[in-house]
């Protein structure tokens, strides 16, 4: 709808202008600058079918934008598709080249941009962040030795290749409700009575009586209103529970019984979680019977029967329910080389990060920092093996009198360890990793590798914002006579930044 113009008021029309005349100090717009929207475009498109037409081939600037604005600002999918509409800074990050006021995409799109990203692929998105970084380390480099030449000093060696590898593990927690027993049941005869009844309306008939959904519900309640439960209480009410749970799962699939049209008009979610259902009743029947409290490939959530508990011993929580993720830092740049839903020793992942490290930059790391969990035996003879010196504590008792060199050197490796442990912070309490909302496998690998991904670039932002400071600081105390011809440009932008204005 066009609005009218009124007492000066520009209309609608006159302020879809383009995109370009925008101020290059605001944040958006830097970094749809400062990108490598190419190599990002090449990354997203080798993922896309070539025989596949229609609306869900966006542009991969333009898909990668909205997935950084949205985990940047942990906004829901429809809230990331508002947004955008309503910011023309964000508009011209995604590759607009006018204001619109149409959404970009449907917010359900990012369910199939998930299923086609992959962690690999993000991997590659901030490898190319770090060497970019890289290229402007050496033109720093380069910088200072031609003016350490021109001063008759002694030029600086400095290296821009990366030497040193920090691996760790974490959890990235899935948004699960805590798991108890009672709940799961619960859960479970609610879906399928919900099942029941859509199996009732397709086949236009009354729903059975001898449904047991009512008699479940009244035990649960009769267990959770109470303020202490004892475990006599909960095994009492889990064994009157799973028989009726049984024979509710009986009759849904009598209800099916051989009709393949009925069960084909069940999409493949609800068939999984039928399926879940199922399967929390048969692991509940066994721990019951057996006087057991753990199983095999336990069911935690059946909406999300892929997650796993995994106990991880910390002080807040001893388990966490989600993927354990092994992750690798090289000079403050994140990879998840390791993803999975089940629990295992992260000690085997070093070969995994070395290797990994060898094929994005082309040799091996010099030093490895890593705590007491990958420092074992086998692991040490690998690195010994391969040439890589080990920061940390050596195996067995410690020395009575340590020397100096011993001490700095112990304490250079925790103190440079701790970046892992900083940065799975920054990611869990800043970028929401801790709170991985897609209920898929494969949706929420992409999810969780954003969620570090968008960290990676907040820091290479920083780096771009650090060295400009630096210019506006020489700038402010010695003029900018010393600025060469080649950095006009530079100057000109770090004297116009909104940010560095705030810091004047």
């Amino acid at each position: 709808m066009k609005i009218t113009s009124l007492h000066g008021q520009m209309t609608f029309e006159e302020m879809k202008g383009s995109l370009e005349r925008l101020p290059k100090t605001n944040r958006w717009v830097r970094m749809g600058d400062t990108l490598p929207w190419t190599e990002y475009e090449k990354v997203y498109n080798k993922r896309l079918r070539n025989d596949t037409v229609g609306a869900s081939n966006r542009p991969g600037r333009m898909v990668i934008a909205a997935l950084i604005i949205k985990h940047k600002l942990g906004l829901s999918d429809e809230e990331t598709i508002l947004a955008i509409q309503e910011n023309p800074y964000m508009q011209y990050m995604c590759g607009l080249t006018e204001y619109s006021d149409q959404p970009i995409f449907d917010p359900s799109l990012f369910t199939t941009i998930r299923k086609r990203i992959t962690i690999e692929d993000i991997n590659s998105l901030t490898l190319e962040l770090a060497k970019k970084s890289q290229e402007k380390k050496a033109r720093e480099h380069e910088d200072d030795d031609r003016d350490k030449d021109n001063d008759g000093g002694i030029p600086s060696a400095g290296r821009t290749q990366p030497t040193d590898l920090k691996a760790d593990a974490t959890c990235a927690d899935a948004e699960v409700r805590y798991p108890t027993d009672t709940d799961l049941i619960e859960d479970g005869s609610k879906y399928i009575d919900r099942m029941i009844d859509k199996v009732c309306g397709i086949k236009k008939i009354r729903k059975p009586a001898a449904v047991e959904r009512q008699r479940i519900r009244t035990i649960y309640l009769n267990v959770i209103k109470r303020r202490h439960k004892g475990a006599k209480l909960i095994k009492d009410a889990i064994t009157r529970m799973l028989p009726l749970l049984y024979r509710d799962i009986l009759t849904l699939l009598n209800l099916i019984g051989v009709d393949d049209e009925t069960y084909g008009r069940f999409n493949s979610t609800q068939k999984r979680t039928i399926q879940a259902v199922i399967d929390i009743y048969h692991q509940q029947e066994t721990m019951l019977r057996l006087g057991i409290h753990s199983c095999e490939n336990r069911i935690v959530s059946i909406h999300q029967p892929h997650v796993r508990p995994i106990v991880r011993g910390k002080a807040k929580a001893k388990v966490e329910f989600g993927a354990k993720i092994g992750v690798s830092i090289v000079d403050g740049y994140s990879f998840i080389d390791h993803h999975s839903w089940e629990a295992y020793n992260e000690a085997s992942d070093l070969t995994i990060h070395i290797e990994q490290y060898k094929e994005r930059f082309g040799c091996a790391p010099q030093r490895f920092f890593g705590d007491k969990i990958y420092l074992n035996r086998d692991n040490r003879k690998t690195l010994k093996e391969k040439g890589i010196e080990i920061m940390g504590r050596p195996l067995g008792r410690p020395p009575k009198n340590p020397t100096a060199e011993q001490l700095e050197r112990e304490r250079i490796g925790v103190s440079l360890r701790n970046e892992a442990e900083a940065q799975f912070g920054t990611g869990k309490r800043a970028y929401r990793a801790n709170n991985i909302r897609a209920r898929l496998p494969q949706t929420a690998e992409c999810w969780t590798a954003m969620c570090y991904f968008v960290r990676n670039l907040a820091k290479f932002m920083r780096e771009l914002c650090r060295v400009l400071i630096e210019i506006w600081t020489l700038i402010r105390h010695f003029g900018s006579s010393f600025i060469n011809p080649s950095a006009k440009t530079v100057y000109s932008l770090a004297w116009n930044s909104s940010f560095l204005r705030v810091e004047r």
